[in-house]
């Protein structure tokens, strides 16, 4: 009759601590099966807990599993894998958290006599992680020895376990077991881990996925809060300002985890750029300035991307945004003037058009009829910024249809003598633009 799996346990127990008052045989050889009667006692029970194990008769498999186990560990490296197997498969049927204790305590002597320590603590945190449920004490045993691992032999990582480590740390984060800071810590840990991996190896659908994965476990621990990020990195950016690497790394972290309106990002973006200038961190920096309402700096950083971007589009696209800026600012011939140099370095560049449309409109060049006139060119700029860009075809229609109700009257136009429509004209002041003679619909 076989036996059940608790009794089985309680031998299992019994046998330990018999066996620690023993000389345990084959070990003090120095050979892997011990010799003579020990050799051949080690050699039977093998076959006999294999046999067994193959039959996935765990029960019996392990009476005769443990002691080769103990007394000729250093026989086979699939004694700890066929060992492992059988205590997890005992804990899923009975919960008996003792279990996980054998597992631990079987890959502790899997590396003492067959090394790769590294990989056996994985297993190990896996196994803590994967049992432990919600109990403080495995989930902290598991953290421990997975960190260890990461400060020791980051390369011993796959996907799996850069994973497993980001989940641990949010676990013990929520059981309240550590602080922010070091689940700032492993996030970026784990991270390089897969970033480097993905080097290796770009498209990876295992890194990519892992990736994702750490990146949505931080974000819901509640440990990326932009507070917590300005708290931990704040004083580093502010002693350390030209330390580029680090700034990188509090951008990055800052933008994956959605505090790019922080002051910390404003500093760090701020400090890089000192250190290391480049048209696309003064063209952010640009944006931070005016999404601040800071005009000035805006403009001077605008005017150092363009000085810096060598690709025309990109720089026509900056010039662009530096009209639009002095256009908000009244600046109307400033706007005219950074608009027109953008469209001579993107024809394809409609906006541009746009742009020198609403700084002509409203403006003043003379007596009322002169200041009408000026809608003659506002329009044509409109017409023009319409068939290079169809996209800008509904609010250039609309505006179309504002701007040429204030052209001038057929009768106001007549007392200048201007009476053929289509004729040509120009337009004075600042504007000195030519254009055609056309009527207000009235």
């Amino acid at each position: 009759m076989k036996r059940t799996t608790s009794t089985i346990f309680t031998g299992l127990l019994l046998s330990v601590f018999s066996l620690a008052l023993q000389a345990q045989k084959g070990v003090e050889t120095g050979t892997p099966f011990g010799r003579g009667e020990d050799s051949t006692r080690c050699l039977r029970n093998t076959s006999l807990y294999s046999t067994y194990y193959e039959n996935k008769d765990y029960n019996m498999a392990v009476q005769f599993w443990r002691p080769v186990f103990y007394e000729c560990p250093g026989s086979s490296k699939n004694t700890y894998i066929k060992g492992e197997t059988m205590f997890k498969e005992f804990f899923r049927k009975t919960g008996n958290k003792a279990y996980i204790d054998t597992v631990m305590m079987i890959l502790d002597q899997r590396t003492k006599y067959f090394n790769e320590e590294p990989a056996n603590n994985l297993r190990k945190a896996f196994a803590l992680y994967e049992f432990g449920g919600n109990d403080a004490d495995y989930a902290r045993r598991c953290y421990d020895i997975i960190k260890g691992v990461m400060e020791t032999s980051p390369q011993s990582f796959d996907h799996t376990y850069s994973s497993l480590y980001m989940a641990i740390t949010a676990k013990c984060y929520a059981l309240k077991l550590i602080e922010a800071p070091e689940v700032i810590t492993a996030y970026s840990q784990s991270m390089k881990v897969v970033d480097n991996q993905l080097s290796r190896k770009p498209g990876d659908a295992r890194f990519t996925e892992a990736r994702k994965n750490i990146d949505a476990v931080f974000r819901s621990s509640g440990a990326a809060s932009c507070e917590n990020l300005e708290h931990l990195f704040t004083a580093g950016v502010d002693n350390n300002p030209g330390d580029t690497a680090m700034l990188r790394k509090v951008l990055t972290l800052l933008g994956e985890t959605g505090c790019k309106d922080s002051e910390l990002y404003y500093k760090a973006a701020t400090n890089l750029y000192r250190s290391d200038p480049s048209a696309s961190s003064a063209a952010q920096l640009a944006e931070m300035n005016l999404a601040r309402k800071k005009y000035n700096e805006a403009e001077k950083y605008y005017t150092e991307a363009i000085d810096l971007e060598t690709d025309s589009k990109v720089k026509s696209g900056l010039l662009t945004k530096l009209a639009t800026l002095e256009l908000t600012s009244d600046s109307k011939q400033a706007a005219r003037d950074f608009a027109r140099a953008a469209f001579s370095l993107d024809p394809t560049n409609g906006n541009a058009l746009f742009i020198i449309a609403e700084a002509y409109a409203g403006s003043r060049i003379g007596e009322t009829f002169e200041n009408q006139t000026v809608y003659w060119v506002v329009v044509d700029y409109l017409i023009r910024a319409r068939n290079t860009d169809p996209t800008l075809k509904e609010q250039v229609d609309e505006r179309i249809g504002i701007y040429s109700r204030l052209f001038p009257t057929k009768e106001e136009a007549f007392f200048r003598s201007l009476v053929e429509e289509g004729a040509s004209y120009q337009v004075g002041g600042w504007i000195n633009e030519s254009t055609t003679i056309r009527f207000r619909k009235e």
